[in-house]
Parts: structure tokens; sequence; C-alpha cells
């Protein structure tokens, strides 16, 4: 009678594992990470704070951690990794100072590869896909590309000049951020180019990564979305089945009239 009850106790802690987010709680993750990658490249940090943008970006990574699960055990892991990435001052995901060392933008990486691993596989493990599903696995994607952009960051507190800007200064973390979703996206403008070796390696996986996403986790997504919504190029149920009828009839056998 004890394993009924256990199993009971843990269906309703994950039942509500979205407690205290909107209903909308991927969507709402997504708008914050759009606004995040739009501070952070078009104001270029002018004028904000290192810290406040450090704080920032690690809140937002812990809401998108505590929204892709329900579990404490998870959720003291977010909690964690966020205090560790703050404490380090190492660059979160805002605010990368070269002249550190790279201990927080290997935590900030850490954190963010983390929170992109448990989103999607929240994501992928939905048994439907709803706007909201899509909207998480977009802002995975995202964090995917800031992840990739930390992994730059630490190459580049490492071996400094390993990305080369076009204008000849070194590159900041907005390059960083721009040069990541640049690849992601398969772009390739050609004013921030990878300069060295391991960056050529990690800038090879980022595009594999995200010709991958696209052409396979986001459209199985978005079919099974359009295929539970109804398409409307799918035949409705009574025309599939009254085709299935005329199939199956012989047009040369003699009909009930004729005789």
């Amino acid at each position: 009678m004890v394993r009924p009850i256990m199993n009971t106790t843990h269906a309703r802690r994950t039942a509500n594992w979205g407690i205290g987010l909107p209903r909308a709680r991927f969507v709402t993750v997504l708008a914050l990470l759009l606004v995040l990658i739009v501070v952070e490249v078009g104001l270029d940090n002018r004028g904000l704070s290192p810290f406040l943008l450090d704080l920032s970006s690690a809140a937002i990574l812990f809401i998108a951690l505590v929204a892709a699960t329900g579990e404490r055990r998870h959720r003291r892991t977010a909690f964690a990794l966020a205090a560790l990435t703050v404490l380090l001052g190492g660059g979160g995901v805002l605010g990368f100072r070269p002249w550190e060392l790279a201990t927080g933008a290997v935590m900030s990486a850490v954190f963010a590869g983390y929170t992109t691993w448990r989103l999607l596989a929240r994501v992928l493990r939905s048994q439907k896909v709803t706007g909201d599903v899509l909207a998480g696995a977009l802002a995975a994607y995202i964090l995917a590309g800031l992840s990739f952009a930390l992994a730059f960051a630490v190459i580049e507190s490492r071996w400094p000049g390993s990305l080369v800007v076009s204008d000849g200064r070194h590159a900041s973390f907005p390059d960083l951020i721009y040069f990541s979703f640049v690849t992601l996206l398969t772009i390739g403008f050609g004013d921030v180019v990878p300069g060295t070796g391991p960056v050529r390696a990690v800038t090879l996986l980022e595009g594999l990564f995200g010709v991958v996403y696209t052409t396979v986790v986001m459209a199985a997504l978005v079919a099974a979305y359009l295929g539970q919504r109804g398409s409307p190029l799918s035949p409705e149920p009574d025309e599939a089945r009254v085709g299935v009828a005329d199939r199956g009839r012989d047009d040369d056998a003699p009909q009930a009239d004729e005789l």
C-alpha cells in the first residue's frame, strides 16, 4: 500500500512543476531571452551596470530552468548554479570581462548548457505539442546560442584574439553573442571571424547543431503541432473513409442499380 501512495505523491509534485509561473511559461521564457539578447547586442553594455547585467542574466536562466522542471533537486541545482554564476562574477551571460579569470565564464557556460539541456528534454517529453511547447523549443534554441557564446568567451579569455573583429578591436561579449547567432543561423556575414583552432572547432559544432535543430527537431515539432490541430491539407475523416471504401470496391463490378 505504500508504493501507490509514493507514486501518487510524485505524480502530484510533477503535475505542479509550473507553480508560480504563468500558464504560458515557455512563452514567458522566450520573451525574456529575446529581451536579453536584444539589450545586450543592441546596447552593447553602454550605461549598464555589469553586476546588474550578470544578475539579470542569471535570474533569467534560473526562471528558464524552473520552467523546465518541477523536481526539487533540479531546482536546487538551478539555484546553486545561479548563485555561483553571480558570485564568481565572470560575465554571467552578460558583461563578459576578458581581463578576469575565465572561472566565471566557465561557470556561466555550464549553467547555460545545463539549462538548455533540461529545457530541451522537457520539450521533447511533452505528450502534446502546443504553442507553448513550440515556444519552449525556440527558447532552447536561443539558450543554445547563448551557451555557445559563453564557450567562445571561455576560449577568448584563455587565448585572447581568438575571434577577429573587422575593425581590429578585441571582441567584446556582445560581439561573441552576435557571432554565435550568426553561426547558429548559418548566415556568416564575415565581420567577426574565428582566428584560432579551438574557435573554429566550436564554430563547426555550432553550425552543425543549428542545421540539425531546425531541420529535425523544430520540423518534427511543427509537424506534430499541425497534425494535432488538423492541417487543411489533410482529408477530413469522413472523406478518408469514403476514399478507402471506394478503393476497396471493384469499379467494373455491376452496381445494385444496374442489376
